[in-house]
């Protein structure tokens, strides 16, 4: 079976080379993308809880230590272990956006101010339905993702010569930078070569545009998105 490609910052991407290695799958790692820290501080306000949607956000923050007195809700049982690491008791925690939102509206029937520990790059559907819940958010952007200027020279080299079964999709950004180093490479036509599989819709919208058809996960999380990726490689 020709290997896997994952395009995830490096340490994801290591973790789920060792997933995908227990079910007998080799892997490819090229990050497009690499977490940096913004070196930002929070401004100073009276904050009635603190909201994260990513681990990273808990891991990069440098003044972390200045809300561990306040409620916690994460969205993912990582990011809530990750707080956990720095001395927080998650409060809420819920698969994705969409999930966490009416929990939280239910819990805070009056306007309550939250500080949200956030990626520079994200999704607004969060902070936009609790801002039309009447409560306010101050966005703390604590991580960012760089883009990375080219695919490694292994990977490149798979994808010229359709040594790739498929390609892991996590984030709408990394797909889009994906795409623009494949195009950089002139290897836009590869791109229908292999297997995509996207972590949701809107993940999937950028490879959607370039009239490919990719398998996208039932439900936004890793595990859906790898147990997909297993049973449709499978037998290749």
């Amino acid at each position: 079976m020709k290997p896997i490609l994952i395009l995830r910052a490096e340490e994801d991407a290591l973790r789920t080379a060792d997933k995908l290695r227990q079910f007998g799958f080799e892997t490819i790692l090229s990050p497009v993308i690499k977490i940096c820290a913004t070196h930002s501080r929070a401004p100073k306000a009276a904050y009635d809880a603190l909201i994260a949607s990513s681990a990273k956000a808990f891991e990069t923050a440098e003044d972390i230590q200045n809300f561990t007195h306040l409620p916690v809700h994460a969205v993912g049982a990582k990011t809530a272990m990750s707080a956990q690491a720095k001395n927080f008791a998650p409060d809420i925690v819920a698969g994705n956006a969409e999930a966490i939102l009416p929990l939280l509206v239910q819990k805070y029937h009056k306007p309550v101010h939250f500080l949200y520990l956030a990626g520079r790059d994200r999704q607004s559907f969060l902070e936009d339905g609790l801002q039309q819940a009447g409560h306010i958010i101050t966005i703390h952007e604590v991580y960012k993702a760089e883009a990375a200027h080219q695919l490694t020279n292994e990977a490149e080299i798979l994808l010229r010569e359709n040594q790739l079964s498929a390609a892991l999709h996590y984030s709408k950004r990394s797909v889009e930078i994906f795409i623009q180093l494949m195009k950089s490479a002139q290897l836009s036509e590869n791109l229908g070569k292999i297997d995509h599989f996207a972590l949701s819709k809107d993940v999937a919208s950028p490879l959607e545009l370039m009239q490919l058809s990719p398998y996208v996960a039932d439900k936004p999380n890793e595990t859906q998105l790898l147990k997909l990726a297993i049973e449709k490689l499978h037998g290749q």
